[in-house]
């Protein structure tokens, strides 16, 4: 009698949990590709906020739209090696986006992208990019047009807090990593606590990492080779465009060209200050280190060691 009051327990128990998960709205459903759904898009169409999109191995031809989420999880099934069991390989080639995320908390995990114009492009808050390998990504010959593996371009600023680590980016047409507002003064506000760590980055010819109108963000532990133009650049193009308070930390940087391997660059008026730019590691670069561009970017502003 104890026993099974025991168990009538244990079970009224879980149901109650169970009951106050789906009131707090914390239970997630899981969603297979292509068991449950033919696509990665269909399962994001199908998906509501707090979802899991599972991925199964296999080679998707399409450009995955991820709009008004709060929260998402999209990973791929396999994750082992630089080749990844899971393809996001646009058609036609040359299509505009491997994954085109308008949302607040997306993971988006495991996944091989290439054959694109961007690899990720979004904009918004907490979100999630890691573990992804994005590589062959080229441009229309337009600079909003492409040649980027990860971008954020917030016309308006305000996407905080995203964190882009553990990736592998190569054979870029330009830029590895690119965060901005926008160019020449055309947006009103800032991106601010955002996190790009531990990813590798080679053969990007117009640089590897490009903070452009940004604050308080960590650029630290990446890995970058033969990337053309500079390996991380911190940039500001208007006088009412400030890149300040961001750190530089513990990057290996080998192999630059036409600049330096870490720039500071305040143009047309921008501010640069305020940063801090310490043990990082520049081998092979004629001018390891460059900071450039008038007087509201001095040295004295930054720190650097």
């Amino acid at each position: 009698m104890r026993k099974l009051f025991g168990i009538s327990l244990v079970v009224l128990v879980l149901v109650l949990c169970i009951n106050i998960d789906y009131a707090n709205g914390s239970t997630k459903n899981i969603i297979i590709v292509p068991k449950d759904q033919p696509t990665i898009q269909a399962a994001v169409n199908s998906a509501v906020d707090g979802d899991m999109i599972i991925v199964q191995a296999g080679f998707y031809n399409e450009s995955v739209q991820v709009v008004g989420f709060t929260s998402l999880t999209i990973k791929a099934e396999g994750q082992g090696g630089l080749q990844k069991s899971v393809v996001v390989n646009p058609t036609p080639t040359g299509s505009t986006n491997g994954f085109y995320v308008i949302s607040d908390g997306v993971t988006i995990e495991g996944f091989e992208i290439c054959n694109t114009n961007f690899g990720i492009w979004f904009e918004g808050s907490n979100n999630k990019f890691s573990k992804n390998y994005i590589h062959d990504i080229a441009s229309t010959n337009v600079w909003d047009d492409g040649g980027v593996g990860i971008s954020l371009w917030d016309m308006n600023g305000g996407s905080n807090s995203n964190e882009i680590t553990h990736n592998i980016i190569e054979n870029i047409e330009r830029t590895g990593i690119l965060f901005a507002i926008a160019w020449s003064g055309g947006g009103t506000g800032i991106n601010t606590g955002n996190t790009l760590s531990h990813n590798k980055i080679k053969d990007t010819p117009s640089g590897a990492i490009e903070v452009l109108g940004a604050q308080e963000t960590s650029i630290n532990h990446n890995k970058i080779a033969d990337c053309g133009d500079w390996g991380i650049a911190l940039l500001s193009a208007a006088t009412d465009m400030e890149t300040s308070g961001n750190s530089m930390a513990h990057n290996e940087i080998n192999g630059q060209g036409y600049w330096a391997g870490i720039v500071l660059y305040g143009f047309y008026g921008g501010a640069v200050e305020e940063n801090v730019i310490h043990h990082n590691e520049v081998i092979g670069v004629t001018t390891p280190y460059l900071n450039y561009g008038g007087e509201s970017n001095l040295d004295f502003k930054n720190s650097w060691n």
